[in-house]
This record gives C-alpha cells, structure tokens and sequence, in this order.
C-alpha cells in the first residue's frame, strides 16, 4: 500500500479543503463517540447510518481503527502514513499536536532568565516523580494572565476551586498602558517564554467584556496568541465564532470548548461545523458523557462520593507567574499532587500585589531573588524530597516514586558509579554542599566531582527548595 502524503494543518496557509474537511468530520465523529450518549452503540450495528444521521461521510473503517480495540490492536504497530486515508490523516494531525506540544515544554516555556529557567526545570523534573504520566500533557507555562477577578461559571467539578466573579479589568486607558507596559516588561524579563501562556487561569475569560481587545495587544506586543479555554462558547455563539475567526487569522492554534451538558455538545454541533472546530477540542464534562472524567481536586474532589482520599491528581499547567490585572496581584506557583494541604493541586510559593507598573517590576524582581535560584546555594542544607526511594545499582543510583517514575544516575569514565553513591550517603548524613564536599574530600573525593553531582540532583528536582 502506497504511503500517505500526510500535512500540518497547525500552520498558516492550511487550505486543502478536502483534506481539512477529512480531518474535521473524524474529529466530530470522535466528539460523538466520546460524549454523545448512544453513539457508539448506534455506530457498532450500523456504522454508515449512525455516521450519516449526524451529517458525516467518513469511512466508517478508519473510524473503527481510531475507537475499536480490536482494529486499534491490528494497526497498533502502523505509522500514520500506513493507514487507510481518514485514520492516517486523522492520526497525523494527532501526531502534529503532540510535538506542538513537546516544542512549547521544552523550548517556547523556556525563560531567558537564568534563575527563573532553572527553577522552572527543577519544577518539570520534580513533577514526573509525583504525578507521573500525568506530567507528560503539562507545558508548565511561565506566565499567565487573568483579566478578572474569580469566574461567573461556578462548575461544580472545577480543580482549582475558582471563586464567583467579583470584577473584571476593563480596557479603559489607564489599564490599557498598564497592560501594555506589563507585557513589554515581561517580554523584556523572560524572552519570548513570555507570549507561550494564556489570558486566563481561575477564570472565565469570556467574562471580560474586552477580552478580545487585550488579545489583540498581546499578540502586537508579543507575537503569539494565547490558547482560550471557555466554558460559555455558547453564551454569545456569534461572539465565540468570531473570536475563533480573528485567532485562527494571527496565528493557528490549538483552542477549547468546556462542555458542560449534552444540550451545550447539541447546540455546539449544530452552530459550528466541523471544519470550524477544527482547531478546538471539545472537553467532555458532563457525567452522561461516555469519556467524562473530573480530576480529584478542587470541588471535583469535594463533590465525589467515596473519594476521601486525593489521588495526586491536579489540572495545573504552570510553573511561573500569575498576573491577575482584576486586583493587580502577581502570584509565583507549580503544580504539585492534590492532598488536604493543596487541595486544588497548586503551591502557591508567593503572591504580592502592584500598584503600577513600576510596584510591578519591583514585585517581580523581588520575589525573583527571593525565591528562584539559578545555581544550588553551598551553604545551605540539602534534604532529598520525602517520597522518593533510592537504592544502589551496579551504574550508580536508581530514585523511584509512588507514581512509578523511575530516574538513573550512572557514572562514567570520568566519574566512577561508586563517588554518586557516597555523594548520596553523605546527603543523608546532613549538612550544606559546602560540608557534603568538605567531608568527601577527606575521602578524596574532589569537590568538583561533588558540587558537579549534586547540582545534577537539584535539577532533577529532587532536592526540596529553600522555600518548602
């Protein structure tokens, strides 16, 4: 079977009608099978019928490959461009998303700033040790921004708790040069990291009545368009559609529609074709739905029945800053497992409010040298994080976690497995990495082969921070 001659469609210019229109109508047969109760059975026993009752002329084969464990096992070991059409096509675009989204984790979330770059690091490591896989679909964004206060949705399963608006920063003058001077100055601060986030965070961002005015500026200022994620697309649909059109016009992204109940996934089917979503994933949150699942936090947790116990769940996606314009606060958190102490999945490590625009660069500044090292202070205790086993291997040291994360050090021509291990000793023994090396160099062990494996460990993330 000839190869397929696959496209990105995330890109501008994406303008093959056929081959968009293909993709489209996978994804919305996808949206059915994920969230239309009834669909899949109806599917099963009569494939075509269910696809055409519903508008979609796809083949109903590929359809099989991408849902049906038996045709999903048969073509486990195929590349996109092995497989029929539709399902390659359709896998393609997935395969597009996934490496948009390991180029925003590893290289448009980086800050050019030493110190907030290393502890950002530190926080990605860290994570895969206590949310495991989880970790894996978390960009761990740098900066976001909230041009409200709390949010007029009120879900009851929302993660971080958000609470009920109270106001929203409208797009008058003064905030207007204030939001344009905090962009420019972020920019400034972090490098292009700055443009990878979003205009919303424990909010609604379609709240803001000026929503689409700030958007604006945040691409002239810094380049990119931040991803939406709204739960009342269909509270102003016209609103919502043209939003999409002007986003879609600066730059092609990935987009999210929140759907709270069977009747919004209806009303959304019926005002949007598929060609029109595209580029917005439909989130199934509504208990009918056949793929419906909250995370154990926030309220979602408060509202389960026989979850008493958090599963070191959490929705958090960043590890930087917080800037809400509402009430002009700057908050610096990273996610971490839900538990009674956090029990929205969050650490908050420092939250200051500003004044203006020259109070916001100073809390800025300050809680960076406060709190985000660039390099591991020597003369201040080490503690390795509570919840991680080690054990000695022939190669060196192997850290494991609850969550099945597994993190090898091995020594090397230069740096025999036997000094990682004594290093890891003598952390256990206390002391500051001034000591640690003071006392391995009466065992002649250098102290740069010390300060070199120690700096490794913290940033693998597993060395508590001076904070914690």
């Amino acid at each position: 079977m000839e190869k397929l001659q696959l496209r990105d469609l995330i890109v501008p210019g994406a303008k093959d009608d056929d081959y968009i229109s293909d993709v489209a109508q996978t994804k919305r047969a996808l949206e059915l099978w994920t969230m239309e109760p009834g669909f899949q059975v109806a599917f099963l026993a009569a494939p075509e019928e269910a696809l055409a009752a519903h508008g979609l002329s796809i083949d109903a084969q590929s359809l099989r490959i991408l849902v049906c464990k038996e045709e999903a096992e048969e073509y486990r070991n195929f590349l996109p461009e092995e497989l029929p059409q539709t399902a390659g096509r359709y896998r393609g675009f997935i395969r597009e998303k996934f490496r948009q989204r390991e180029r925003m984790v590893r290289s448009d979330c980086v800050p050019s700033q030493p110190a907030f770059r290393a502890w950002r690091t530190r926080q990605l490591n860290r994570c895969w040790a206590e949310l495991g896989r989880k970790n894996g679909a978390m960009i761990h964004a740098p900066l976001m921004f909230e041009l409200n206060l709390g949010c007029s949705v009120g879900c009851p399963f929302c993660g971080i708790a958000a609470g009920k608006l109270q106001t929203v920063c409208r797009y008058d003058e003064e905030n207007r040069t204030l939001w344009r001077g905090i962009l420019s100055y972020m920019k400034e601060f972090m490098g292009s990291a700055a443009g990878s986030g979003t205009c919303y965070y424990a909010t609604e961002p379609l709240d803001n009545p000026d929503y689409e005015k700030f958007v604006r500026d945040y691409f002239e200022i810094l380049g990119m368009v931040p991803q939406i994620t709204t739960a009342v697309s269909m509270r102003n649909p016209a609103r919502t559609k043209a939003l999409l059109e002007e986003l879609h016009r600066m730059e092609p992204a990935i987009h999210r529609f929140s759907v709270l109940s069977l009747d919004i996934l209806h009303r959304i089917h019926r005002y949007f074709t598929p060609e029109e979503l595209l580029y917005v994933e439909l989130l199934p949150q509504f208990p009918e739905a056949p793929f419906c699942r909250f995370s154990n936090t926030g309220r979602a947790h408060e509202m389960g029945e026989g979850q008493a116990d958090y599963d070191g769940d959490t929705i958090s996606c960043i590890s930087g800053f917080v800037v809400n314009l509402a009430e002009r606060s700057v908050r610096l958190q990273t996610p971490c497992a839900a538990s009674a102490a956090h029990p929205t999945g969050e650490y908050f490590v420092a939250r200051e409010r500003f004044s203006d625009l020259e109070d916001f660069k100073r809390v800025v500044a300050q809680i960076t040298e406060t709190f985000l090292k660039a390099e591991l202070p020597k003369d201040k205790p080490v503690r390795l994080r509570p919840g991680i086993e080690y054990g000695m291997t022939e190669e060196g040291i192997s850290f494991c976690s609850r969550k099945r994360y597994q993190l090898k050090f091995s020594g090397s021509d230069d740096i025999h497995p036997d000094i990682y291990q004594r290093v890891l000793t003598a952390i256990q023994t206390g002391g500051s990495p001034r000591e640690i090396a003071v006392a391995l160099l009466e065992e002649d062990i250098s102290p740069a082969y010390t300060f070199f494996i120690l700096q490794k460990f913290e940033l693998a993330g597993l060395f508590l921070e001076e904070y914690e």
